[in-house]
């Protein structure tokens, strides 16, 4: 049975439509008002503004699909754009007087307005007097509809979740500057209409999850605010609802890809290689920490991986050769946390001058960053000197050794902050230009460029990112690399507390009930993703052997290179069988469709255990990540798929772990590459 997320058509309410839908308007879009109710509309979305219940309801008009907003249910004020007043304004729109208590003149401005066709409704929120002080300014409630299987759609630090609203979700709070990207959606799983919320000015804003009660039930709905920059509202503050009436969360993430493109950020492979062909040394590559040596590259390569991201420090000759097998050479940098340069010394990527090149917080303290296990406290460089730093190190470091890439830490990881230090002064915004233009002049230098974790503002920047294939969930210091040995060990946190339960992991980081992959709907012809290097794709081979199956079942549905450790402990050594076979399963059908856009995801099953992808270039993908054996068709062939079994279909590559005779045999074809270990 296949669980339809994408509806397969709407019946004609031809009654309903005719009383929804007005004759053809003579203007593409125009504003009405009957009785203190204003009417904002197009040929697609009608807005009905209610200033004395300060709410607003828009109204899909082809399908007649409503998204009502209503407050909190424990809200104890009045919603703030009660009693608000219009504006008159030329043009086709809607602005009002906010009465509301912030600077000299006690009010905001909020304007609604609509495209000539469409359903997003925008809104900009501005005050008179922009150096009032504000703090989580919220104005419009939270949309709502009547719906009995709703989900909250966001990527927050991670490739992306759904999470239940008809119960508290385990976040109800997102500052958009440390999620992945600036929209929550609203995503109805039945049938999948909803919406998304999009903020423009997202450097300062911030989403909160409020308890709503409609039609006797209670559910969670998403609102927007806006936050302090250097302590003053600022500047005009800009944000949009997209309406959807079908196509659920994978519509909602191909909006976000169209405000991508109209922002200039949707930079796909097929330019990027224009500039710097050893990307494509990228695709169908495993990413590959703690041996860097000459010795392992031929050890890899003689077990026939066939490219490599490979991080290290090998001297100038054994890089040359590592690069002269095919493999992509990097090195891991950072500008972000770092020690007082010894006198004497010159500053390097982890020593600077302290205080004077620390970030200095709001409250006059300068900001510490990593604290490592034995207790030495690093300090947060300020971002804005970060590439003069670069500057001084990474043109040495190229003159000494042919590196092809440079792995770039913690910028595009942490959370956007200020500084209020008169000589390098930042904003949140300033500080998301100053990490662009750290990672722009490491692509200037013709370096395949990564970083940790990943925001959409560094997509042009960045050529591949690890952590976005992680959950964001851990019960272990995945940070420090610290490997459980069981799900139940127990650690310390360096910060304070304890690390998370290992059920927290299972069920939102590694789960499939609750991954979906937004990143990878937006941005997988764009950027590389793979897992968090303390999270790595066998990291957990002896605390959880099951995860490594699990993790490569993921690559293979979203198209996704995996991660290994050869170090010591890592799996290369632990278990190299299981790293050959991830590679296998993953690495070739990655080479294949790298460049592709994911066009589609959907959940095959009732249970979401069986799930399927499908790529631009007319690949397609189904897993089964369930106990059950599952039947699965595409094209002419069936398969019988086990627990992270798979089926692959493309015009570069056909594979599958299927289930022939009761044994699990893996098939995998490309016009280069032939496995199969059936038996003869």
């Amino acid at each position: 049975m296949k669980m339809p997320l994408l509806p397969r058509g709407f019946a004609l309410r031809l009654a309903l439509i005719g009383l929804l839908v007005p004759p053809a308007l003579g203007a593409a879009v125009r504003v009405t008002e009957n009785s203190g109710e204003w009417r904002l509309e197009n040929r697609q979305l009608q807005v009905l503004v209610r200033p004395m219940s300060g709410t607003i309801l828009a109204r899909d008009r082809v399908t007649g699909r409503e998204w009502v907003q209503s407050p909190a249910a424990d809200a104890k004020s009045m919603p703030v754009f009660r009693k608000a007043r219009r504006i008159p304004q030329p043009g086709p729109g809607l602005t009002f007087d906010v009465p509301l208590e912030l600077g000299a003149t006690n009010s905001l401005s909020v304007s609604l307005t609509l495209r000539d066709r469409g359903t997003d409704l925008f809104v900009e929120v501005d005050a008179p007097d922009r150096r009032a002080r504000i703090q989580n300014l919220f104005v419009l409630e939270p949309f709502v509809s009547a719906s009995t299987n709703v989900a909250l759609v966001v990527a927050d630090y991670s490739n992306g979740h759904l999470y239940p609203l008809f119960e508290k979700p385990p976040r109800t709070w997102f500052n958009l500057w440390s999620i992945d990207m600036p929209w929550v959606g609203v995503c109805d799983l039945s049938d999948g209409h909803g919406y998304a919320l999009m903020v423009e000015t997202d450097d300062d804003a911030c989403i909160r999850v409020e308890k709503i009660r409609r039609d006797g039930h209670e559910v969670w709905a998403p609102q927007v605010g806006f936050q302090a920059s250097q302590r003053e509202f600022r500047y005009r503050r800009k944000f949009f609802y997209h309406f959807a009436s079908k196509g659920g969360y994978v519509a909602l993430a191909k909006r976000f890809r169209e405000f991508a493109r109209e922002q200039g950020l949707l930079v796909p492979f097929g330019e990027k290689l224009k500039q710097n062909p050893n990307i494509a040394r990228l695709f169908g590559a495993p990413d590959l920490w703690g041996d860097g040596s000459l010795k392992f590259a031929r050890e890899a390569k003689a077990a026939g991986i066939e490219k490599l991201l490979i991080h290290g420090r090998p001297s100038a000759e054994d890089m040359k050769a590592i690069n002269d097998l095919g493999y992509l050479t990097s090195n891991y940098d950072i500008y972000a946390d770092m020690l007082q340069v010894e006198p004497g010394k010159e500053i390097d990527s982890h020593h600077g001058q302290v205080p004077a090149d620390v970030v200095l917080q709001a409250d006059g303290q300068r900001m510490k960053a990593w604290l490592t296990w034995d207790k030495q406290q690093y300090m947060k460089r300020c971002p804005a000197v970060a590439v003069n730093t670069a500057r001084v190190v990474i043109p040495k470091d190229l003159a000494q050794r042919p590196f092809q890439g440079r792995f770039i830490d913690v910028a595009t990881a942490e959370d956007l902050y200020e500084c209020y230090d008169p000589a390098h002064p930042l904003t949140r915004s300033g500080k998301r230009q100053a990490s662009t233009d750290l990672l722009a002049y490491v692509r200037s230098l013709g370096l395949v460029t990564g970083g940790e974790h990943g925001r959409y503002w560094a997509v042009p920047q960045l050529d591949y990112i690890e952590g976005m294939m992680s959950g964001g969930s851990y019960s272990w210091p995945a940070g420090w690399l610290l490997r459980p040995k069981s799900k139940d060990q127990e650690f310390d946190n360096p910060y304070g507390g304890k690390f998370g339960k290992w059920a927290d992991y299972e069920k939102w980081g590694i789960g499939h009930l609750y991954r979906v992959p937004l990143w990878e709907l937006v941005f997988h012809d764009c950027i590389v993703s793979t897992w968090y290097w303390g999270d790595s794709s066998e990291f957990l081979l002896q605390a959880a052997p099951e995860v490594t199956p699990k993790k490569d079942a993921f690559n293979i549905l979203y198209g996704t290179i995996p991660m290994f450790w050869a170090n010591r402990e890592g799996g290369w050594r632990a278990d190299r069988e299981a790293c050959l076979r991830s590679y296998r399963n993953t690495c070739k059908l990655h080479e294949a469709v790298a460049g592709t856009e994911m066009l589609g995801h959907e959940f095959v099953t009732p249970d979401r255990a069986v799930q399927r992808t499908k790529f631009s270039d007319g690949t397609e993908v189904i897993v089964n990540f369930g106990e059950t054996p599952f039947e699965a068709k595409l094209g002419r062939r069936k398969y019988l798929l086990p627990q992270n079994g798979f089926a692959v279909k493309g015009p570069k590559v056909e594979q599958s772990l299927a289930l022939v005779g009761g044994k699990a045999v893996t098939t995998i074809r490309t016009k280069t590459f032939e496995f199969s270990d059936a038996s003869p």
